[in-house]
């Protein structure tokens, strides 16, 4: 584009240069043509060949041009940089799954239900990696908690959710609370009981005793040692019967279903070592 704009601007001035020499030679035929007649042609003999020598060397320049044009198109686009793939060994514990138990891959989450990136991997890309591999046997994702230290109410949410799952209902009190992240309070934690169907008194019991306190900080540990610093974090490795490890390749943050669907698909085609 840079030079184009260049060849434009000599071109101008070319023509500018031209029209100039070609008026102040008309205005000197008129003013005396009988003596200087020889004078004008010889010039305008010369003007002729500077003009074929100049168009000569625009027509070699914008072949120069179309020459740089080609190779740069036939030049493959550069690649963005490949994340570095880490890979760590997880435990699964006994957390909640979807899936099938015995599923070709496994995917592990670490999340914290106030996590804004947590709630936009729940709402964008949860639902394409359920309907595309969970529901189709091929993965099974665990849920495992890691409640950050600065969001104040996401201990007790993570507790909650661990409490529905004593009633069968945990994937229904982990849905309703990404569902209403911005109020996940102890008083709003036993309103969704009421609204997810569960026996209120046995679930209040076990929110107020803290039951499941000790499997959160459990869970906090494991994602620390494999790694995590943040959520949501994902490690994504082929199952191996019913070992309760999985060797994952770590994703993290809120990432787009394409990043999952790539590591997926190609785990799907590796062997279990």
């Amino acid at each position: 584009m840079i030079m184009n704009k260049k060849i434009l601007v000599i071109s101008l001035g070319i023509l500018i240069t031209l029209t100039v020499i070609i008026s102040s030679l008309a205005i000197s035929s008129a003013a005396d043509k009988s003596s200087k007649s020889d004078n004008t042609e010889k010039a305008i003999q010369e003007l002729k060949k500077e003009l074929q020598d100049l168009k000569k060397d625009m027509q070699d320049l914008k072949a120069g041009i179309e020459d740089i044009k080609t190779k740069l198109t036939a030049r493959p686009p550069a690649q963005p940089p490949q994340e570095q793939q880490v890979e760590a060994m997880v435990s699964i514990d006994d957390d909640p799954y979807m899936g099938s138990e015995d599923a070709p891959v496994t995917i592990i989450e670490f999340s914290d239900f106030q996590c804004p990136f947590c709630g936009r991997n729940y709402k964008t890309t949860l639902p394409e990696i359920k309907k595309e591999y969970i529901s189709t046997g091929k993965v099974k994702y665990v849920f495992r908690d890691f409640p950050l230290e600065f969001h104040k109410n996401a201990p007790k949410a993570s507790e909650a959710a661990n409490c529905a799952g004593d009633q069968d209902k945990y994937w229904e009190m982990h849905d309703k609370l990404f569902d209403n992240q911005n109020a996940i309070m102890v008083e709003n934690l036993k309103q969704y009981a009421v609204d997810i169907g569960l026996q209120t008194d046995t679930f209040n019991s076990c929110l107020d005793s803290g039951k499941y306190a000790e499997e959160i900080t459990r869970d906090l540990e494991d994602g620390k040692k494999a790694g995590v610093t943040g959520t949501p974090s994902f490690y994504i490795g082929k199952t191996k019967g019913k070992e309760k490890e999985v060797l994952g390749k770590k994703i993290t943050g809120a990432r787009p279903y394409a990043s999952f669907k790539q590591v997926i698909d190609q785990l799907l085609t590796e062997p279990v070592k």
